[in-house]
């Protein structure tokens, strides 16, 4: 009988691996000045299955990207493509400005269910400041393109409402503290059916230091293991 109940007890705990999340790194750099960051983007010098591309928020930035086709998973040949692109950042001497570049962490939430997302918000919300002290986000970027989200309102924040905003056109998340909007810490507004379907986390400073990148990307897909496995 005990080995029995043993045996109930572990199928009752649901195990998650990291390695089935696909996940998708934006990388924001600035070069110097003298470095034609527009030159560059036009000519597309860059790893085979990745884009480059222009940002708003950066002076004389890139932003480095897998392309849609190209599924990035916790593995060796992924983080090697990490490693690869950063090479190239080093060639054309970009470096990081605090003050503008982040690092963006999207996760494919085509596997996750409705109740997943709400425990992976409601935890993200909960933990964003020990995540901002353990990473040392920097101050300009909180007050301007991650800004923390507000606890009141996500804590409303419903399975039924989730499900609506991925599955219709019209529905809005914008009364549930702003995670429908771009420039907060996590950012929900590629979740529904019809676009990218994934949630963005976008805490993290930008770097050009491959383990600090790794650092990021493995403490999303465990944070989103640990909420999946909690749920």
């Amino acid at each position: 009988m005990k080995r029995k109940a043993k045996e109930i007890k572990k199928e009752r705990i649901k195990l998650v691996d990291i390695k089935q999340f696909r996940f998708s790194p934006e990388l924001e750099i600035e070069l110097p000045k003298k470095e034609d960051s527009q030159s560059l983007i036009d000519r597309g010098k860059t790893l085979k299955g990745w884009e480059i591309k222009s940002d708003s928020t950066l002076d004389n930035g890139i932003e480095l990207s897998p392309e849609n086709s190209n599924h990035l998973y916790w593995n060796k040949e992924s983080l090697m493509q990490i490693k690869e692109v950063l090479a190239i950042v080093r060639v054309h001497k970009g470096f990081i400005n605090k003050k503008t570049c982040g690092l963006h962490i999207h996760v494919s939430a085509k596997g996750l269910s409705d109740k997943n997302v709400l425990k992976i918000i409601n935890e993200w919300v909960h933990r964003q400041r020990y995540i901002v002290e353990r990473f040392k986000i920097n101050k300009d970027r909180l007050d301007d393109t991650c800004k923390l989200l507000p606890k009141e309102e996500i804590n409303k924040l419903t399975e039924k409402q989730i499900h609506l905003f991925r599955n219709s056109d019209s529905y809005s998340l914008r009364t549930y503290g702003y995670i429908d909007e771009k420039y907060y810490s996590l950012n929900v507004n590629h979740l529904p059916r019809n676009n990218y379907q994934t949630i963005e986390f976008r805490l993290f400073s930008g770097s050009v230091c491959y383990r600090d990148i790794k650092s990021a990307i493995y403490f999303v897909l465990t944070f989103i293991k640990d909420a999946c496995e909690r749920d």
